[in-house]
């Protein structure tokens, strides 16, 4: 089976290559190892390998609605956000979708049997979104957004989300907003208090990055009711398993762990930039726990290789050329050995 793997965290294929594991920063993941809550509810979940996870995830969904202050009956659960983004297309039916570029990849593929639209970010404008993008939605049936965006990990305030949504429903449009890093972006606002104000409003969310555990597939998708039950009847049975159930249910029981880190991410993100902006590269964005910045060491990523350290190379990315690039927020010692091997290429 061959499969063109677009993504960061391919800590495998560097396996292979260098017969060792990287200091992984192509992955954007809390820097901080998920609760202990989680680590014990992963070995408790042993225990119940035997029997199916609850059909209706009941106990996750109200932990979930207790974290987004909605009720339970707008959460759905599934296995990732990449399964919301691959289903939530094939639900709807969109025959002309608006997606921006740069953009998640999965976007595009999850729109193959429709009419896809690229807004293209601009570097002049620091990849934001402008006003410009509302008047592209007319006569389209389905637009992506991300907030905070990815790569460049810029944040979208509230009123432009909620003109989006206005000019969507005009247009008879679902509006999918994937808030995946939102958790970890400081001054960041999730749009989940709009969910009942819009009725073609979906927003994903997800374990993964918040809570450091991508290996146990969870996300959900937070929406009005109607349409969380056609998600829910759309995607299978016992799609969240076991282990992922009883962890998502232990991490939401640390009222503290965003808290503290966002405060960490702050710290060694303001780190990470000011050594980056130092040796001349430019940073943009970079609002959430990565950093999108520019180098015209075109070939930074395969340097680093050398040096054990796993960058994201965003030149395949659509509207981004060689010399993007983003880097997660890590632990200090990792971050002082990204830091410390650039100088050693810039100096080499």
């Amino acid at each position: 089976m061959s499969r063109n793997y677009t993504h960061g965290g391919d800590i495998y294929s560097y396996y292979e290559k260098y017969g060792r594991y990287p200091v992984d920063f192509s992955s954007s993941l809390n820097p901080l190892n998920a609760p202990l809550e989680v680590t014990n509810a992963y070995v408790e979940a042993y225990k119940y390998s035997f029997a199916y996870p609850p059909h209706d995830y009941k106990e996750l969904r109200e932990k979930i609605a207790e974290k987004e202050n909605t009720g339970i009956e707008n959460i759905c659960v599934s296995n990732g956000a990449g399964e919301l983004i691959r289903y939530i297309p094939v639900i709807f039916k969109p025959k002309n979708a608006l997606i921006t570029a740069p953009a998640f990849s999965e976007y595009k593929k999850s729109l193959s049997e429709c009419n896809v639209y690229e807004y293209l970010l601009k570097k002049e404008n620091n990849f934001l979104l402008q006003n410009d993008f509302l008047d592209n939605i007319a006569f389209k049936d389905m637009v992506f957004l991300t907030n905070p965006d990815n790569p460049a990990g810029n944040l979208i305030n509230l009123e432009f989300i909620e003109k989006t949504a206005v000019k969507c429903r005009k247009e008879n449009c679902i509006l999918v907003l994937d808030e995946c890093f939102i958790d970890l972006a400081e001054n960041g606002a999730s749009a989940v208090s709009l969910i009942n104000k819009y009725d073609n409003l979906i927003i994903i969310k997800a374990f993964t990055k918040t809570y450091s555990f991508a290996g146990i597939r969870l996300g959900y998708a937070v929406s009005n009711e109607k349409i969380t039950e056609m998600i829910d009847n759309m995607l299978p049975e016992w799609r969240v398993s076991m282990p992922a159930n009883i962890c998502g249910i232990a991490a939401l029981s640390d009222n503290t762990f965003i808290k503290s880190s966002l405060k960490y991410i702050k710290k060694e993100k303001e780190y990470l930039i000011n050594n980056l902006q130092s040796f001349g590269f430019t940073i943009y964005g970079s609002q959430a726990n990565y950093i999108f910045f520019y180098s015209e060491i075109l070939d930074l990523k395969e340097r680093l290789e050398k040096y054990n350290i796993l960058i994201r190379d965003c030149s395949n990315y659509n509207g981004l050329e060689k010399g993007y690039y983003r880097a997660a927020v890590k632990k200090h010692e990792d971050n002082e050995k990204l830091i410390n091997a650039i100088k050693d290429v810039l100096n080499g």
